[in-house]
């Protein structure tokens, strides 16, 4: 790793989020800059999202992806959000005085400072790791290759490596990182991931901020770092982790939109939901959940908004599916139903969401909240939670009965369910926060 190429990589990815927060600013997300501040993260995943969905439709298009449509793309995307925002005629200014109590303050600079700790080692490991993960070095990071070295999708790659089917976000984003970089160095590109990580904790921290007490706020968003299944896998270079986040984040902007009906969230949600569905198949069931279980805890009134974002996730993967259908690639859909397997798989599922030597006690806490605000908090909110937590849990299950091929295990080199089950232990840890702060209040929020 050179300063060269971590220069560019970080540059890049301050390109990212100038162009996520200029497209937050257009829909209405921020008046004042310390709110831009506080959404930094989320203006960082909103920028990664867009510009892996727009690229995903152009090289299906056939157009060729280098270092001058990387510039031309991201500009673009920057020049829409400030030029929509510019026509509403909203101008960042100075906010009011901020009246935090001092214990708060203090609370958040404490929690800040840890993950900065952590975050730091975690740096330090990623900028010499080497590709170890099968999927890893098999198919994810030879397709991000293929694109910088070819410009496109390379037939011959996309048709054959493992996993034919998986949309191309993740190697979009890869090949980009390759050209801030200067070369295909699979080394420096864990540290692509050690950023979306740092991202990933900045958004929700800031969509949490205004919404739950800081000694609320932060213990799961800082023990979500550290259980025993993450660890160093955070950063690894697969697209996994990447689908949690779009995936989480979506689900947490989904439940403040059902206390507020701020449009801007619902718009936010839907471009990230619309990066899930491009990042592996997968994202197509996660996103499902998601906007399931907001209609179910929404109203009638509600479902015209959330229907009108659902066919935009739907229209975002369209390109993708019809290039695989162009080309003959199967499209990974489960073949069967084994009921046979239905208990086996339930057990499975459970065993793994509830094991304390994979994700500590972060599900149970999870699980204890959630009753907790059914009884006495946001019923609402529970009533969100609880469905996508067990349409989730439910996908799991279904993943392991429809393909008889897979193993009834907790091998991941023989059945994905410790890898699908991370979605529902980030989704404890940004919601825990929501939950247990309904709690605390003793009442139910508009």
């Amino acid at each position: 790793m050179t300063v060269r190429a971590l220069s560019g990589l970080v540059v890049l990815n301050l390109a990212y989020a100038l162009a996520g927060l200029a497209l937050l600013w257009a829909l209405g997300a921020f008046r004042t800059w310390s709110a831009a501040l506080r959404l930094a993260g989320l203006g960082y995943l909103l920028g990664l999202a867009a510009f892996g969905v727009l690229w995903t439709t152009l090289l299906v298009a056939g157009v060729p992806f280098g270092g001058v449509g990387i510039v031309v793309s991201l500009v673009a995307l920057a020049a829409l959000g400030v030029t929509a925002g510019m026509a509403r005629n909203v101008t960042p200014e100075r906010g009011p005085p901020s009246r935090a109590v001092a214990s708060a303050v203090l609370v958040t600079a404490v929690g800040v400072a840890l993950a900065g700790l952590y975050l730091e080692a975690l740096f330090r490991a990623a900028r010499l790791s080497s590709l170890q993960a099968y999927d890893a070095w098999a198919f994810w990071v030879p397709k991000g290759m293929a694109i910088f070295y070819f410009g496109g999708l390379d037939e011959h790659v996309f048709t054959t490596t493992p996993n034919a089917s998986y949309p191309p976000m993740q190697p979009i984003l890869d090949a980009a990182a390759f050209h801030a970089i200067g070369s295909a160095d699979a080394t420096t590109l864990h540290l692509q991931f050690w950023l979306l990580i740092v991202g990933a904790i900045a958004a929700a921290a800031g969509l949490l901020h205004r919404h739950a007490p800081a000694w609320i706020l932060w213990p799961p968003l800082l023990l979500v770092l550290v259980v025993p299944r993450f660890g160093v896998r955070l950063f690894e270079p697969l697209a996994d982790v990447f689908l949690d986040i779009l995936v989480v984040v979506a689900a947490l902007l989904l439940a403040l939109w059902l206390r507020d009906s701020a449009g801007w969230r619902l718009a936010v949600a839907a471009v990230l939901l619309a990066g899930a569905v491009n990042t592996k198949r997968e994202g197509i069931v996660f996103a499902a959940c998601v906007l399931a279980a907001a209609f179910v805890a929404s109203g009638l009134r509600r479902w015209p908004r959330l229907a009108a974002a659902s066919l935009g996730v739907g229209l975002a993967v369209l390109p993708w599916r019809l290039w695989i259908e162009r080309h003959d690639i199967p499209s990974g859909a489960p073949s069967s139903f084994a009921t046979d397997r239905l208990a086996s798989a339930l057990r499975l599922s459970f065993d793994v969401l509830y094991s304390n030597a994979r994700w500590s006690v972060l599900p149970l806490v999870g699980t204890i909240a959630l009753c907790a605000a059914a009884a006495s908090g946001d019923r609402r909110l529970a009533a969100y939670v609880g469905v996508l937590a067990l349409l989730l849990f439910a996908g799991g299950v279904w993943s392991t009965v429809g393909f008889p091929e897979l193993a009834v295990t907790a091998d991941e080199s023989g059945n994905p369910i410790v890898r699908y089950t991370g979605s529902l232990v980030f989704l404890a840890a940004v919601t825990v926060p929501l939950l247990l702060a309904s709690v605390w209040r003793g009442r139910e929020e508009p």
